[in-house]
């Protein structure tokens, strides 16, 4: 699993390298990500004056709990881990890429296995697989510090998770993993080439 994580990065950092080299590009990672036990590189290639496509690798490691509302099965702790992919496409609105307010819309696809804590409490029936998948709209504002960068932004996220048969994580301070919610966060980056 690590092995393909690392190659899945070096593949994140190396496309834009050579698709938009003359351009430059950015790697960047989520400081609100860590705050939910999820761990975030990425990058975006400027394709345009005004626009740029980006993708995120998130890896998830945190521990959680799981219940069900069957009396047989009632579910226990668990270790989630697993991956989540967020490719994205920004449209500057400002004079120039790369900096500024921007609008974007995103997809995500995430997938998670856990793993019991206690194997008893689970009896027969296994924890199950995570799936979602979804997307987002964000407005926002990259402001650039010489090759640093930092990236604020809010909007709104569609998300339907798929494959927990019975059971749902608790969940007491995080939006319902299904539906509509507000979304937002801060990214840290560095321009990788100067582009200026």
């Amino acid at each position: 699993m690590h092995k393909k994580l690392a190659s899945l990065f070096a593949l994140v950092i190396a496309l834009p390298m050579q698709t938009n080299a003359q351009v430059g590009h950015v790697i960047r990672t989520s400081l609100t990500d860590i705050l939910v036990g999820r761990y975030s590189l990425g990058g975006e290639v400027f394709i345009s004056e005004q626009h740029s496509l980006g993708l995120d690798v998130d890896c998830i490691s945190r521990a959680v709990s799981l219940s069900s509302d069957h009396p047989w099965y009632p579910g226990g702790g668990a270790q989630k881990r697993g991956i989540v992919l967020e490719p994205q496409f920004r449209w500057y609105l400002g004079e120039g890429v790369g900096q500024g307010t921007y609008a974007s819309i995103a997809g995500f696809f995430g997938y998670a296995r856990y793993s019991p804590v206690d194997e008893e409490a689970w009896g027969l029936l296994p924890p199950p697989d995570w799936m979602a998948s979804g997307s987002s709209l964000h407005l926002g504002h990259q402001q650039r510090i010489r090759r640093f960068l930092l990236d604020a932004f809010l909007g709104v996220t569609w998300a339907q998770n798929k494959g927990m048969g019975i059971f749902y994580e608790e969940r007491a301070l995080f939006p319902q993993p299904s539906g509509f919610r507000m979304s937002g966060g801060l990214r840290f980056g560095l321009y990788a080439r100067d582009s200026r």
